[in-house]
């Protein structure tokens, strides 16, 4: 089964149709319960019931050519979509959905999934008719994004909808997915009402610490706590279950052993709870027969139109001052800010909330997702992507459930939202302590890094780092750019600034200011001040050993009072815009409509007698400067921002149009070779495929090059979790022998399917690097328009399952390919 949200927010589930007697009750309750319009819409003629002529034909028809979805809310059937053959390219399709379930998107839904489903299996497009006055499943087709075709005869609209996936209808099922995702978990983070289910009256039972949380967290809802045996908890009136609460429950925190959690769901499911934590262990992380009971809690809940975070977990909160929601076993809500936090781990998640705190970030609300079963890590992005309470999201993650989508919705959010990702079981020694609990396979190191970079996710390796990086972005500015001066009065912090900076790829801006151990604040307020107007400067680091006790908050109101200073000036400096006034900077006078001629910029702050573990803040009103333990932490902190801050300023990519392709041709090729069995594909049909997508093989002699080819090699494989993924590489010296010398674990740049031209472009410009600066321009072009082709190709012909190109000649004469080979089967 795959689990589904519907526009409400409620979930239920899709499953292919069964010939068996349990279908066939479900098809005759589903057509029972329909209204006489519908079932006129169905079959363009009054029908008072539905035989079981046709109930038989829905049933023995599914096979390659015949497919019917059923959508289900626990054991009963809410909709049927199905399709037929009817040649080699095209398939008849057609819906019905229970009146009840009318406008909650299940039509627009089996749609997409008939589509995926008869797109692999060969077809291009689908066929429908539909009454002119069904207009419910006239807006499904208009609303699909699929390029829709359609003529009208009579009372009947002929609709044709080609199958094959479009930036635009991506996009759109992206857009609905995201709004019933962010519906669905609304009952989390501001529920009205809350039921802890297992509130005991011991102060040290985890259900007590859990209301007790929530009723010290100041919730301006309501709390039930239920207990079989108490009449009340807390001095809170208790109930028996969760049925008997007087009024509807939004959210359910169980914290009971897990042998009697089945009872508690079933009891959540029949009050109609829309969404439910449990904190339970002793489910999939534990052995087979917990990750079957886990299996079967959850297809219970999803039957009740209920979402689940956990089991496993640790909770949830909202820090949000309208809510003030703790759920979790965090000991106290944490400051009010707006990072989110998700943390598949509980015990670190709480341990970060607590750090939080100690450091002084504020939290939107935090999310501890334990196995997984239902609330993914991808869910909690979709409903933190248009939070106003959000403005930065903080990840810690052991596994992927689908990397695919997770790139796809982490390129919309980075662009207006940082995202700091911490991922571990990264050896293969850590993914074996890890496997207990993942619910995904583990995933290719190289290959989540190469994710993080391309949809601008800052990868920390560290809970230090973590905050590090944190604090830094919360200070509300990013760098310009990677230079950076430095302010100090001990040569010896400077000295080790300096290492650090270049290690990080970061640049000094000018000489290091000694300043002297006898210099004052005002010393440094002077020069900080400065170095804030100097449009050479995109960064400052203020370092400063103290010579006396009180010098340190000397320093530190200095800071703020030059701060002040470059924000006033900044002001000034717009209003003088529109008349082009010369403004004064460090570097002398300098034109206010000039770009960079101020800047309010990132002032960081190292006090090397300081002891502290963790980095503080200056305060400074509205922004704060970081003070770090160690000159190191500040640059490596710096250079994640400043990768991060180039990023966001760096053009969107896109799918491109290209021409010159026929991705049918491809197809028909692979599938032709496919009848005669799965495998490498002859030189000759492995060589007709990539001319059909315009890619030209080495078949007789070439012009001589002008100067000595580059060389590269790109492998096209089908990951186990990643999908598609695209691996190129650059070398020099003799050519590999075989095609089996190269392989996408060992590419120094990879990307996920589909690749837009900015990552493209970007890997290109990793794998030859200087030696760009050799050939003419377009040499970079003509290697990535080969990648935006090989992606074309593997994400269309779905039947490739391995490309690799191990010996590219790149030169002024373009791409020569001198091996290739192709590999079909099923992935």
């Amino acid at each position: 089964m795959e689990r589904i949200i519907l526009r409400d927010g409620r979930v239920a589930e899709f499953r292919e149709l069964r010939n068996d007697r349990e279908d066939r009750a479900l098809l005759k309750e589903l057509f029972g319960h329909v209204s006489a319009d519908s079932l006129y819409y169905r079959f363009f003629q009054v029908v008072h019931e539905v035989s079981d002529a046709f109930i038989d034909s829905l049933l023995r028809n599914s096979d390659e050519n015949n497919r019917s979805l059923l959508c289900m809310a626990g054991d009963r059937a809410m909709g049927i979509g199905t399709y037929n053959r009817m040649d080699d390219e095209r398939a008849e399709v057609a819906f019905l959905v229970d009146d009840r379930m009318q406008g909650k998107g299940i039509g627009t839904l089996l749609l997409e999934h008939l589509a995926e489903i008869a797109w692999r299996r060969g077809f291009k497009r689908f066929d429908a008719d539909v009454l002119t006055g069904n207009h419910r499943m006239i807006e499904v087709f208009k609303s699909s994004g699929f390029e829709l075709e359609s003529v009208q005869r009579s009372e009947v609209i002929h609709m044709t909808l080609p199958l094959a996936q479009t930036e635009r209808n991506r996009a759109l099922q992206d857009t609905r997915e995201k709004l019933a995702t962010a519906a669905s978990l609304i009952p989390f983070f501001r529920p009205r009402t809350v039921a802890v289910v297992g509130a005991s009256r011991d102060p040290k039972g985890v259900g007590h610490v859990v209301l007790r949380h929530i009723l010290d967290g100041g919730f301006c809802g309501t709390v039930y706590p239920v207990n079989r045996s108490a009449q009340s908890v807390a001095a809170v009136q208790s109930y028996k279950s969760v049925s008997d609460i007087p009024e509807p429950v939004d959210l359910a925190v169980i914290v009971v052993p897990a042998e009697e959690t089945p009872r508690v769901v079933d009891d959540c499911v029949q009050a109609a709870v829309r969404a439910v934590v449990i904190t339970s262990v002793g489910f999939a992380e534990r052995d087979r027969e917990g990750a079957f009971s886990q299996q079967e809690i959850t297809h219970r809940l999803r039957g009740g139109g209920c979402r689940l975070i956990g089991p496993n977990c640790m909770g949830l909160a909202n820090a949000a001052t309208d809510m003030r929601l703790n759920a979790s076993f965090a000991r106290q809500l944490p400051l009010t800010g707006n990072i989110a936090i998700a943390s598949q781990s509980g015990a670190l998640g709480i341990a970060i909330l607590e750090y939080a705190g100690r450091v002084g970030l504020g939290v939107s609300s935090f999310a501890s997702m334990g196995n997984k079963a239902d609330v993914s890590g991808n869910d909690l992005l979709q409903y933190w992507e248009d939070d106003p309470d959000t403005g930065m999201i903080l990840l810690y993650l052991e596994s992927f459930g689908n990397p695919r989508k997770f790139s796809r919705i982490a390129r919309r959010i980075t662009r207006r939202k940082p995202i700091v990702a911490m991922k571990s079981a990264r050896s293969a020694l850590g993914a074996t302590v890890s496997e207990a609990r993942m619910t995904a396979l583990p995933a290719s190191d190289h290959v989540v890094g190469e994710l993080f970079r391309r949809t601008g996710i800052i990868r920390v390796d560290t809970l230090h780092e973590l905050f590090d990086v944190t604090a830094l972005l919360a200070v509300g500015s990013m760098p310009k750019g990677r230079r950076i001066a430095i302010v100090t009065n001990t040569a010896g912090g400077a000295v080790m600034t300096v290492d650090a900076l270049l290690k990080e790829s970061l640049q000094l801006a000018r000489p290091p200011i000694d300043l002297g151990f006898a210099a004052s604040a005002d010393d440094y307020r002077k020069v900080v001040s400065d170095l804030l107007r100097d449009p050479g400067v995109d960064a400052v680091m203020v370092i400063f050993m103290p010579i006396e006790s009180c010098a340190e908050k000397a320093v530190s109101r200095a800071i703020v009072q030059a701060l002040r200073e470059a924000e006033v000036f900044a002001r000034e400096t717009e209003e003088d815009t529109a008349s082009g006034k010369l403004v004064d900077t460090a570097d002398g006078p300098r034109n206010a409509k000039q770009p960079d001629a101020v800047a309010i910029k990132p002032v960081m702050a190292n006090y090397l007698s300081t002891g502290d573990d963790f980095v503080s803040f200056i305060d400074a009103g509205e922004r704060r400067v970081p003070v770090y333990p160690f000159p190191e932490q500040a640059m490596r902190a710096l250079a994640k921002v400043a990768g991060y801050a180039e990023y966001c300023r760096s053009p969107r990519g896109h799918v491109p149009d290209l021409s010159n392709i026929d991705c049918d041709r491809s197809r028909a090729s692979v599938r032709e070779s496919l009848a005669l069995g799965s495998g490498w594909m002859s030189v000759e049909a492995a060589a007709e495929v990539l001319d059909a997508v315009g890619i030209r093989v080495d078949t007789g002699p070439w012009p001589t090059a002008a100067k000595t080819p580059l060389r590269a090699a790109v492998a096209v494989e089908c990951d186990p979790l990643f999908g598609m993924v695209v691996g190129v590489s650059g070398y020099q010296g003799d050519r590999p022998g075989t095609e089996e010398l190269f392989a996408v674990a060992e590419s120094e740049a990879v990307g996920i399917t589909p690749l837009t031209d900015r990552d493209c472009n970007d890997m290109v410009s990793r794998v030859l690097g200087a030696d760009l600066d050799t050939l003419p321009s377009s040499v970079r072009g003509d290697l990535a328009e080969l990648l935006q082709r090989l992606s074309r190709l593997a994400e269309e012909v779905y039947e490739i399952t391995r490309v690799i190109l191990p010996d590219i000649e790149v030169s002024e004469l373009g791409c020569l390919i001198h091996n290739f080979a192709i590999a079909a089967g099923v992935r």
